[in-house]
């Protein structure tokens, strides 16, 4: 009997797990465990137009700015947010199907390009292009383009939204608004979660004594100064307790504080560091200004820690009853979550929910949903999604 076929679309290599935070490689990792063939369908030109084409509309969007290497970078989310590039990506994706062979349907992650194909289709994202705007979000790129840009790119989602078989979101956060904001039918729309691309080991927790740990590249948008404001006034209660950086964050001197900066999975000593540091923590703590699913928390979870996550985005679709999601621009609300998952029974208790939910973020998991979806089965009515 052969293997079903189903393609990963993506502007980009789908089976590099650099990219976008390893989700295209994640959901190849997943087809293939659950016995289906993944094909690679790289959704883009040459590397020579691709490169040519960006860099074109990159210099379109480019705005005054003393810090060079921030403008050029707004510039090129600018331009990756842009028609034009939507457009080029367009053009070049029949050739790419055409080269997969034979397939049994498409996962297409990610609706800044449209794939011209009778091929069943299912998409897959995180969040919808009418959420990057307004309700306090701060998703980069989105901000820079034009009013009628804009409306152009939520045009081509939409119209991608009705053609396909199946619309399947990470989270029921990004699923409503695929409903409410583009009218898309209920029925076609699935809340397919994340997988998770590392598990900590196994361990014997110390709950005892409250141990926070923060990771994330992004410092300003991760709300990272938040979290060391709360836990200064958290060590007025619980003197003892540890706050441990990981990622892109600044010098911090500050008591009970420890800065480990950027620890790479590809490196094996940071690798046993950063699962050291799963292992000594007591809570993971990322209240987000803007998180559309956040791959670490689900992580966290796997590890059998809480999380304090954030109500910008879907992230309490991925934390449940394993964690608190706060309003990141409320320091109260933060501190008493953090005060409340120091108390060790509690952390403790939060913790096991969390590793429970875990289950159901693996990309295997995934993988089954976004099949089962690509056939028109039902995966997870967004109504009744915890």
């Amino acid at each position: 009997m052969t293997a079903m076929r189903v393609g990963v679309a993506f502007p980009g290599d789908p089976s590099d797990p650099s990219t976008w935070s390893g989700t295209p490689s994640g959901v190849m990792r997943g087809l293939a465990e659950i016995g289906v063939e993944p094909v690679a369908i790289r959704a883009e030109p040459s590397p020579m137009i691709r490169a040519a084409a960006l860099n074109a509309v990159t210099i379109a969007y480019l705005r005054p700015g003393r810090d060079l290497k921030a403008v050029a970078l707004r510039g090129r989310a600018a331009a990756w947010a842009s028609p034009a590039i939507a457009a080029v990506n367009s053009w070049a994706a029949p050739k790419r199907i055409r080269e997969a062979g034979p397939l049994d349907g498409i996962v297409q992650i990610g609706t800044g390009y449209t794939l011209a194909t009778d091929i069943p289709i299912a998409t897959f994202e995180d969040m919808t292009i009418a959420q990057t705007r307004g309700r306090g979000q701060a998703y980069s790129g989105w901000s820079d383009i034009s009013e009628r840009a804009f409306r152009s790119r939520v045009a081509r989602q939409k119209r991608i939204y009705e053609q396909v078989a199946a619309v399947c979101m990470t989270s029921t956060w990004a699923a409503k608004s695929a409903i409410e904001d583009y009218g898309i039918d209920p029925a076609k729309v699935h809340v397919a979660g994340v997988g998770r691309n590392h598990t900590a080991p196994e361990t014997n927790r110390d709950w005892s004594i409250p141990r926070f740990l923060f990771v994330g590249m992004d410092w300003p948008r991760k709300n990272g100064d938040a979290v060391v404001r709360a836990f200064a006034q958290l060590r007025e209660t619980f003197p003892a307790a540890r706050l441990d950086l990981v990622g892109g964050h600044p010098a911090v001197d500050a008591p009970g504080v420890t800065g480990h900066g950027v620890l790479r999975m590809s490196d094996p000593d940071q690798h046993a560091q950063l699962e050291r540091l799963f292992a000594e923590a007591t809570c993971f703590v990322m209240p987000s200004l803007s998180e559309a699913s956040a791959i670490s928390y689900v992580e966290a979870a796997a590890a059998g820690l809480p999380s304090i996550g954030t109500t910008a985005g879907g992230s309490d679709y991925l934390i449940g009853d394993g964690g608190v999601c706060v309003d990141p621009h409320d320091p109260a609300a933060l501190l008493t979550a953090m005060r409340e998952l120091a108390d060790p029974e509690t952390a403790a208790r939060t913790g096991a929910a969390a590793k429970r939910r875990s289950a159901m973020f693996t990309w295997p998991e995934v993988a089954r949903r976004l099949v089962a979806a690509l056939d028109g089965t039902p995966v997870e009515p967004v109504a009744s999604a915890a």
